[in-house]
């Protein structure tokens, strides 16, 4: 948990740096809603399972100097009362205002739910209004108002999904198979479960990219352009270029 904690505190850490009153001037892809809550710049990816959406989403947060956090990561947060109150303290009335008044009436129907998404909403929040942040799953894209994000899905064909997923599990390839199809249907319950939606239809994306046409470097660039194209966020060329 430690490294998470680090992660943290150096995500607040360069929110405050930005935010500083000699730094106070309008931020490239920073949107402020009607209830004064200032949100983003972030860079949301879903993915299927094998789609690389987590590889794409190192190397994107390397070229704009943004932490990265998966589902994995936000999961971790949740689980611990310390680090989700060192991120969430950070957050300003307004967006606790937002987030009640958008979210007010969600009911799952189960108190362990209930409890998980009002974490799950908190930390996703705290993160979009610190900005300059990538986040992988979790239905992000479904919390936020489209502005201050450039929303995007990996896809690919099965069979080059299987063939990833075998590779890096080292599973054989009808094991693979299996827990693609676990996944996918799990992330997909649980979109129609909490949003009410079919998270997959392309109207919830800026941007879809198949990779298993489009290798994962050049996918990376295309975001990238995407994102300023979309946001105004500068678009950083590689080291070295």
């Amino acid at each position: 948990m430690s490294h998470i904690l680090n992660l943290i505190e150096e995500q607040i850490r360069s929110a405050n740096l930005r935010n500083r009153p000699a730094e106070n001037r309008p931020q490239p892809g920073r949107f402020v809603t009607k209830e004064g809550a200032a949100l983003g710049p972030c860079l949301l990816i879903s993915r299927e399972c094998g789609g690389g959406g987590t590889v794409l989403a190192q190397m994107a947060g390397e070229r704009l100097g943004w932490n990265v956090f998966d589902s994995k990561i936000v999961d971790e947060i949740a689980q611990s009362a310390h680090v989700e109150q060192r991120l969430i303290k950070n957050v300003d009335e307004h967006i606790h205002s937002y987030w009640e008044q958008t979210w007010r009436g969600v009911l799952l129907g189960d108190l362990a739910e209930e409890r998980y998404f009002k974490h799950l909403r908190q930390i996703l929040f705290a993160l979009a209004s610190q900005g300059n942040v990538v986040i992988v799953g979790r239905g992000a894209q479904f919390f936020f108002p489209a502005q201050c994000a450039l929303r995007v899905r990996l896809v690919a064909p099965l069979e080059e999904r299987v063939k990833r997923v075998a590779e890096s599990t080292k599973l054989p390839h009808d094991q693979a198979r299996l827990k693609i199809d676990q996944i996918d249907k799990e992330r997909a319950f649980f979109c129609s479960k909490i949003f009410k939606i079919d998270g997959a239809l392309p109207i919830y994306y800026d941007l879809i990219i198949n990779t298993g046409q489009i290798d994962l470097r050049s996918a990376t660039e295309l975001v990238l352009a995407a994102l300023e194209m979309k946001l105004g966020v500068p678009l950083k060329k590689p080291a070295g270029c």
